[in-house]
């Protein structure tokens, strides 16, 4: 008598990773290939995805940005005007007035550093992660390239000398900062 019933494989400790080609899920390129069996452990800790890297880098970029920017305009908000000679005295402004103004530029700069700081982290933290992603190894080869990457996007409406003067310059000053915290 012949047997019906579909035919299993022998149940293993082993699985199989679906979306092991997805470079925001994995942060490295995996050890077999995609489809194929994997080992008993997910080699994966949520602190090591590309997603979650770009998350707390543009975290810690925006926080680092709206200090930065309500540090360096609290100075322009407090200074006194220069007189110029030949020019009428500039009438004198109510304390209250002169808080609300300057509260105001305060927070309309640190908001705008904030803004671009995320937005230069992400992108860098992001083409980093993809790049050492795409090449299997964290080096610093991988942090100039990321590097050269973001300085030319940065830089995209300013012209090609311009996209290849902040591309040298990002990925020397990536790389420099790669050796400099990593330099045991």
């Amino acid at each position: 008598m012949e047997d019906t019933r579909s035919s299993r494989p022998a149940a293993s400790s082993q699985f199989i990773l679906p979306y092991t080609h997805n470079p925001f899920v994995f942060p490295f390129k995996p050890a077999n290939d995609v489809g194929k069996e994997a080992p008993t452990f997910l080699p994966l800790y949520p602190g090591e995805t590309c997603v979650s890297k770009v998350i707390l880098s543009s975290a810690i970029g925006y926080t680092l940005g709206v200090a930065m920017g309500a540090l360096l305009s609290s100075y322009e908000a407090i200074a006194p005007p220069i007189p110029v000679p030949g020019q009428r005295v500039m009438p004198k402004v109510p304390f209250r007035e002169s808080l609300q103004a300057s509260r105001r530029l305060i927070s309309e700069k640190s908001f705008s550093w904030g803004r671009n700081f995320l937005l230069f982290s992400a992108m860098t933290s992001g083409l980093e992660c993809l790049v050492s992603k795409g090449r299997g190894r964290h080096d610093t080869t991988s942090v100039a390239l990321a590097g050269c990457a973001t300085g030319a996007t940065l830089a995209m409406g300013q012209g090609p000398m311009m996209q290849c003067g902040s591309c040298v310059l990002l990925a020397a000053f990536s790389a420099g900062m790669e050796q400099f915290m990593h330099n045991d």
